[in-house]
This record gives structure tokens, sequence and C-alpha cells, in this order.
């Protein structure tokens, strides 16, 4: 008996863990596919983040970056349409890197985080999914033009 519940709470750790993963990838996707669309990180962007992260529930937080580099910005609140430059340490909903592309062309690598929780146990591991866009001349606001590398 002991076995089967065993057995039954391993299968059922790996369907939710398989789920959470999906979410989560989809969530990375429309990120980095609104990034890609409005060109950069402007007002209408980052709203459009934060609405449709707020529309399907994500809740997940994490550490954007442990230097303080500039060119890194962290989604603070879903509810303010400005990222700030990523402190060490603070808790962001998701992460958006800047770097210089090819030429005078930029390209984004987004971060959002996963969140592995079980029933009864509660969240029992959480780590980072990253995707990066294409290289496009960007249209970013004026707050957002610090970028990483050379």
């Amino acid at each position: 008996m002991g076995l089967m519940i065993t057995f039954i709470f391993l299968f059922v750790a790996f369907i939710i863990l398989t789920i959470n993963y999906s979410k989560t990838i989809r969530v990375k996707n429309e990120v980095v596919s609104i990034i890609e669309k409005y060109e950069g990180l402007n007002e209408t962007s980052v709203a459009l983040i934060n609405n449709y992260l707020r529309y399907n529930g994500y809740s997940a937080t994490g550490v954007c970056t442990k230097s303080t580099k500039r060119g890194v910005y962290g989604g603070l609140s879903l509810s303010s349409t400005n990222l700030e430059q990523a402190r060490p340490g603070a808790k962001y909903y998701y992460c958006i890197q800047k770097y210089r592309g090819i030429k005078s062309t930029t390209y984004y690598q987004v971060g959002v985080f996963y969140k592995f929780n079980l029933p009864i146990i509660g969240t029992a591991a959480g780590f980072n999914v990253r995707g990066t866009t294409s290289n496009f001349l960007d249209s970013d606001g004026a707050m957002y033009s610090a970028v990483i590398g050379g």
C-alpha cells in the first residue's frame, strides 16, 4: 500500500511539474514576442507584458542578477509600466537584459521565474526560464537606454 501511495505521489508531482513548466515557457515566449513586436522596451510593450502576466495569473518572483550590471531591468510590480534597473537581492516578476547586437542593433534576453508547487508540501523549488529575441533596431523609451556588452 505504501509503495502504491508513493508511486501516485511521484506521478502527480511529475504531472504538476510538466504543467507548470509548460505554462512558464508559454509566458516567456509571449514576453519575447511582445518585445519583438513593439521593437524594445517602451511604455506600450511593458504595459502589455504586465497585463498579459496579470491576466494569466503569473505570480512567481525571483532575483534578476547577482551583480549591478547596467542594462538589466526588472519588473517589480505588474501594475506599473516602469521597470527598474535590477538591484542585487530584490525580487522581480521578470527580468529583461538588453544587449548590443550586430552593428547598431540590440537584442534582449528575457527571464521569467518558474516555481514548482506541490499540494500539502508547498513550494518545492524554483528557477529562471530564459529566452532571447532576435536582433533589431530598437525604439526603446528613454529610461531603457542602458546596454550590456560592447
